[in-house]
């Protein structure tokens, strides 16, 4: 049963630390970078997934390798990325390998705010959640790739991941 448990925990701490889960939710929006069109906030905010995404992959390989994932984050989708930072240190947990952006998707622009929504497949088959002995910690049950909505939030000059949540109607 304590397996069980811990398997579970586990397998939403892998996917809330590579994707900063949260319920989507309103942000108090903030001056809006100038897109000329939808098609151009679509890749601000993939270049922004992404550049998260090796931030992320950067600081599993080495902790104190810049930028910082959390430079990426506002909102609740950073409160979620620094829980999950300590939920995994009081466990003596570390997550180790690359997760891997493989589809972007932008669904919606809302021009008067700035604020893009995008559906990005997440391939996290070659991360691996482990203990403080090395020890392989990964649930079994954990899907190789993970459907998300993101939403980005215009901040100074560009974008911010603000919320993320897993697409239970998407397929990657």
């Amino acid at each position: 049963m304590t397996t069980r448990v811990t398997a579970a925990v586990l397998s939403g701490l892998l996917a809330l630390a590579l994707a900063g889960c949260t319920t989507p939710e309103p942000v108090e929006p903030t001056p809006t970078p100038a897109f000329s069109s939808e098609e151009e906030a679509f890749a601000a905010a993939e270049e922004t997934y992404r550049a998260y995404v090796d931030a992320l992959n950067a600081r599993h390989a080495d902790p104190a390798a810049t930028p910082s994932p959390t430079d990426f984050l506002i909102g609740q989708a950073l409160e979620s990325e620094l829980d999950t930072q300590s939920i995994l240190a009081e466990q003596e947990r570390s997550i180790v390998g690359d997760a891997e952006m493989t589809r972007f998707a932008g669904t919606n622009f809302a021009n008067d705010l700035g604020e893009v929504t995008a559906v990005v497949c997440l391939d996290v088959s070659n991360s691996r959640v482990v203990d403080s002995d090395g020890t392989d910690v990964t649930p079994s049950d954990r899907p190789p790739v993970l459907a998300l909505e993101i939403v980005f939030t215009p901040i100074n000059d560009g974008l911010a991941v603000s919320a993320s949540a897993v697409a239970d109607d998407q397929t990657c």
